[in-house]
């Protein structure tokens, strides 16, 4: 008891109200606290929505290029198909061309050794810029490497 006989009751009742001013101190910084990192939680949610919805927009437009691309070569299957009756009936007639017109739009032609679809875009329109449209015709890529005999459609009108 020697060591409240020296303390005020004053003194301990300023040194109770200083503890539980620190006491509300640190309540409202663990506050705050709690605050910022719900905020940043949100936040983080939000972009990784965004990003998903922004990846499900990449994926729509994947999917519509690659059902293009399935129908494009259904055609040109279809395409192949009929050609090759073409090709027995004209050989068959002894009929041979280099190009045979198919259809209005555009012509066929038979790719030989060396080519390209820049160097067939070239000898048809003066220029290489249509190798893409001869591409997107044939569903190819404008890089493909073309194989001897193969049957490319060139457009009329690029």
């Amino acid at each position: 008891m020697t060591d409240f006989e020296n303390i005020n009751v004053n003194d301990i009742e300023e040194n109770n109200k200083t503890n539980k001013q620190i006491g509300w101190k640190i309540f409202a910084c663990l506050s705050c606290l709690l605050a910022i990192a719900s905020l940043a939680g949100v936040w983080y949610v939000n972009n990784q929505r965004l990003f998903l919805m922004i990846d499900n927009s990449k994926l729509k437009v994947e999917v519509q290029t690659l059902q293009e691309e399935v129908a494009n070569l259904k055609n040109l299957d279809n395409d192949s198909t009929q050609n090759n009756t073409e090709a027995k009936s004209d050989s068959a007639e002894g009929k041979q061309s280099e190009n045979k017109q198919t259809d209005k739009n555009y012509t066929i032609y038979e790719v030989k050794p060396g080519d390209s679809l820049t160097g067939i875009s070239i000898a048809y329109y003066g220029t290489e810029i249509h190798a893409s449209k001869i591409a997107e015709l044939n569903g190819i890529t404008p890089e493909s490497i073309l194989q001897l005999g193969q049957k490319l459609k060139i457009p009329k009108k690029p």
